[in-house]
Formats: C-alpha cells, sequence, structure tokens
C-alpha cells in the first residue's frame, strides 16, 4: 500500500470515528431533549394549573378589593359627614368659647369693682365702728356726767331757797342802785368800763356752773365782763365775771347761752374775731 493509500485509510478511519461519536452525541442528545421536552411539558403544565389558580385568585382579589374600597367609600363618605358635624360643633364651641372668654371678662371687672366696692364698704364699716366706739366713749361721760349733773342738782336743791333768798336780797339792792344810779343821771345797762381784747383758757370747771379761768386784773378783768368759750371753733357759751384775783378769775357760765359742755383747756376770749 502506497503511502498516500494509508494517508486515505487513515483519513477515513478518523472520519469514521468522528461520525461515530457525532452519532452516539447526537443520539445522547436527542434522548435528553425529550426528557427535558417532557419535564418542560409537566412543568408547563402545573405552570398553567398555578397560572389558573392565580388568575382564580386574582379574580376573587380584585372582587374582595371592589367589595373593601366600596366599603372604604363608604366608610369615607360617613367620616367626611361626620368631619362636617364636628368641625360645625367645633365652629359653635369655639363661638361659645370666645363668649365665655367675653363673660370672663365681663366676671373678671365685675368682680374687681365688687372687690374695690367691697374695701370701701369695710373701710365705712371700720369709721363707723371707731365713730361707735367714740359714740359709746362720748355717751358713757355723758352718762358719768349726768350722774354728776344729778348729783348736783340734788346739792343745788339744796341751797335753792339760799339763792333765792340771796336773789330777792339782790333784786331789793338792784332797785336801790337803780334808784341812785336815776338819781345820778346813769342808766342801769350803761357800761362803764369795756372788757380788753384778751384771750386766755379755762383752768377749772365745778359742778355749779362756775369756771376758773388764766384771765386776771393784771389783764383787765373786772366783775361783770363776759367772756366767749369755745373749743376748736366750736363755740361753747358766754362766762361772766364774778370775782377778779390778780392772775386768775372765777366767771359763770350763762345757762341761756350755753352750747356744750365746757371743760378745762378750752380757750376763752373777750371778743369772738
Amino acid at each position: 500500500m502506497t503511502l498516500l493509500g494509508k494517508v486515505f485509510t487513515g483519513i477515513v478511519g478518523l472520519l469514521s470515528v468522528i461520525f461515530f461519536t457525532l452519532a452516539v452525541v447526537v443520539n445522547a442528545s436527542h434522548i435528553n431533549q425529550k426528557d427535558r421536552a417532557e419535564a418542560a411539558e409537566s412543568k408547563s403544565r402545573d405552570l398553567q394549573n398555578k397560572n389558573d389558580q392565580l388568575a382564580s385568585l386574582l379574580e376573587e382579589t380584585k372582587s374582595s378589593l371592589a367589595v373593601e374600597q366600596a366599603a372604604r367609600r363608604s366608610a369615607l363618605a360617613s367620616l367626611q359627614t361626620q368631619i362636617g358635624l364636628i368641625t360645625d360643633e367645633l365652629g359653635k364651641q369655639q363661638e361659645a368659647f370666645i363668649n365665655l372668654q367675653s363673660a370672663h371678662t365681663t366676671l373678671v371687672q365685675t368682680e374687681k369693682a365688687t372687690a374695690e366696692e367691697l374695701k370701701a364698704k369695710s373701710d365705712d364699716n371700720e369709721l363707723l365702728r371707731q365713730q361707735l366706739v367714740k359714740s359709746v366713749e362720748d355717751r358713757n361721760q355723758l352718762m358719768q356726767r349726768l350722774a354728776s349733773t344729778k348729783d348736783s342738782m340734788n346739792r343745788l336743791q339744796g341751797d335753792k331757797e339760799t339763792l333765792e333768798e340771796r336773789w330777792r336780797q339782790l333784786a331789793a339792792d338792784f332797785t336801790s342802785a337803780k334808784e341812785k344810779l336815776e338819781i345820778l343821771g346813769i342808766k342801769a345797762d350803761t357800761l362803764i368800763e369795756a372788757p380788753p381784747a384778751v384771750n386766755g383758757e379755762v383752768l377749772a370747771v365745778s359742778n355749779n356752773n362756775m369756771v376758773e379761768v388764766s384771765l386776771g386784773r393784771d389783764d383787765g378783768m373786772r366783775e361783770g365782763f363776759t367772756l366767749e368759750a369755745h373749743r376748736s371753733g366750736q363755740y361753747l357759751g358766754r362766762l361772766v365775771v364774778r370775782t377778779v384775783a390778780d392772775d386768775k378769775s372765777v366767771a359763770e357760765v350763762l345757762p341761756r347761752y350755753q352750747r356744750g359742755f365746757i371743760r378745762p383747756g378750752d380757750r376763752v376770749d373777750s371778743k369772738l374775731y
């Protein structure tokens, strides 16, 4: 055999091996593809079943979703209605709150005015209480003076007859003196000397309408001179000087001119300015 024949023989043998291998591979591949096709078909059927189930489930879900959406729309409409009602109620509450604030402001102002009025009333009551206490004290003093006056009246009642007798004697003396003055051409009401313009104070007060004053002969006082008594601008009465010493005098309170009780320390003037 020649070299060329050997080469052709080798090539043919090699090709035979290759073709045999390819045939084996193709056969094996054909069997594998069939299995795969059957597996794919089975899987496809499974997927189709699942797809059908999913479609059915999807339809059920859509139906449930539609029902739920309808329910939610109904609930939303109800909530919107409730929101509207709540908004209206809130507006009413706000208006009521504003009215309450206004009423509260009015009440605060009224309370403030009432507190001020109460304070003023309390001050007035305190002043009235003090005045009442003062009135009670003055009443007690008046009661004491009344008791003292009653005692003095009882003592003076015993002196009444003596004073009446003295008055009758003085009347007789006055008549005699008047006759003598008429003989001299002098009227009984003629003032021979006017009291000087002086002032002093009451030193002591007795129970028989007699007071002692700080004005005496050195101040120009004479028996028969009149003095006016007053206290802090309040007129108390008129005094007639009965006895005179150098530095003081004793005067009698004229009841017809008396306007108040005379006390030690009251002012006496020969003239009122």
